[in-house]
């Protein structure tokens, strides 16, 4: 969550340059630009600031939904509720909002799976996925879907006496 806030802090810093520049290509007085290259320059820089402001929205999708997700571990139970549309774009199931007993928990595990980033030039990173089993169901979890989702997972790893 931390990058998150870091990326768009930096993305709105330079979204503010771009518009400043704007502003100067447009409004100062001294800049020695004719009409017709103060408006190609305009348009260059909101073709430039476009993409950042997508991405500023896309960041801010992503925590909210981050936000809105749920897994707190109480004394006698784990509460989860997952779901969201990055959570399904990884193949992530959604979880309706559930308390788990402990005794119902068997295990918790970790696996490496790469998923795809779908941009322009798409790439694959990898990612943790950590999966709570129960007798009767998996419920799988990432860092991307769960603020502290190392923590978590550890906890409950550490309740369960065993390694992750």
């Amino acid at each position: 969550m931390v990058l998150i806030f870091a990326v768009t802090t930096l993305v709105w810093l330079l979204l503010s340059a771009l518009v400043f520049a704007i502003g100067v290509v447009l409004f100062y007085s001294d800049n020695k630009l004719t009409a017709a290259e103060s408006m190609i320059s305009a348009v260059v820089l909101v073709l430039l600031a476009t993409p950042l402001v997508l991405q500023i929205r896309t960041l801010a999708a992503r925590k909210r939904e981050c936000r809105s997700n749920v897994l707190e571990l109480a004394e006698d139970s784990i509460k989860v509720k997952l779901n969201g549309v990055y959570r399904a774009a990884k193949g992530l199931p959604d979880i309706a909002e559930t308390r788990i007993a402990w005794c119902d928990v068997m295990e918790i595990t970790k696996e490496q799976h790469k998923f795809v980033y779908p941009s322009l030039i798409p790439f694959r990173y990898p990612l943790d996925v950590y999966t709570i089993v129960t007798e009767d169901r998996e419920i799988p979890f990432t860092q991307e879907c769960v603020s502290g989702a190392k923590r978590v997972a550890r906890e409950v790893a550490e309740r369960l006496g065993q390694n992750i």
